[in-house]
């Protein structure tokens, strides 16, 4: 009798371990972060290196301002003709320079968002509806768990853990999580080549591509968005003229 309960016990044992490993396996291959690694992600993870700083000091002596909402940048657009394109997740006006055959040469976008990490905590339906897997419930959790309260900090955890893979000794809760923020990134953040930080009078960040840059100014827990299309019209020396001249109220 006291065999049969040993074999019972142990055979009870071994059918838990079995399933709590089965159940391990399952999740790993279910939330494999490498499903999320496409080229795009990966150059945009692997550039958040490539870093530098800029810094604002706001010249007041502006005689004439472009204004939106409390944003006054100094207007050098008299040339540019006004777009309103205003959406659901970002408040916006965009303004193109055209030649005379009506083709677009130049453009600005100056405009309000939520913060990234605003977004990810609040909504996360603005990112498309294939995310069933996410952990959404939780990520307010875990930016408080990673002390992930803003833009920047979130880029320095991406880049962080750009490399970190899931793994059989990694927790369910943790295997979620790091699908989930790994996801949404690939999802909310652009193509670059390199990010700039801001400092001074404002902080914030810069995304540089090729093709434009995408000025981010954090203030009041909102993003101030300052877009500018055709590097060569808005080279890096002019760019940062006009930075200098922006008030936020």
């Amino acid at each position: 009798m006291k065999k049969k309960y040993i074999i019972l016990v142990v055979s009870s044992l071994f059918l838990l371990v079995l399933g709590y490993f089965e159940y391990k396996i399952f999740n790993l291959y279910y939330y494999d972060t490498n499903d999320i690694m496409e080229e795009q992600y990966v150059n945009f993870l692997n550039n958040l290196e490539n870093k530098n700083t800029i810094t604002i000091n706001t010249n007041l002596n502006v005689d004439d301002y472009l204004t939106f909402k409390n944003i006054k940048i100094r207007n050098d657009f008299e040339e540019f003709k006004k777009i309103d394109e205003s959406n659901d997740v970002l408040e916006y006006v965009k303004y193109v320079l055209y030649d005379e055959n009506e083709k677009g040469q130049a453009g600005f976008v100056f405009g309000i968002s939520d913060t990234y990490v605003n977004m990810l905590k609040e909504d996360v339906s603005v990112y498309g509806s294939d995310i069933k897997k996410i952990n959404d419930s939780g990520l307010e959790e875990f930016f408080n768990e990673n002390n992930i309260n803003n833009d920047i900090e979130l880029f320095e955890y991406l880049k962080n853990n750009k490399d970190v893979k899931n793994n059989i000794f990694t927790s369910v809760k943790q295997m979620k999580n790091n699908y989930t923020i790994h996801l949404l990134s690939s999802i909310a953040f652009p193509s670059l080549e390199n990010y700039t930080l801001i400092e001074g009078d404002y902080v914030g960040y810069i995304f540089n591509s090729n093709k434009l840059k995408e000025v981010n100014i954090i203030k009041n827990n909102k993003r101030y968005i300052f877009s500018f299309i055709n590097l060569d019209y808005f080279n890096e020396k002019y760019i940062n003229e006009l930075l200098n001249t922006v008030i936020i109220d």
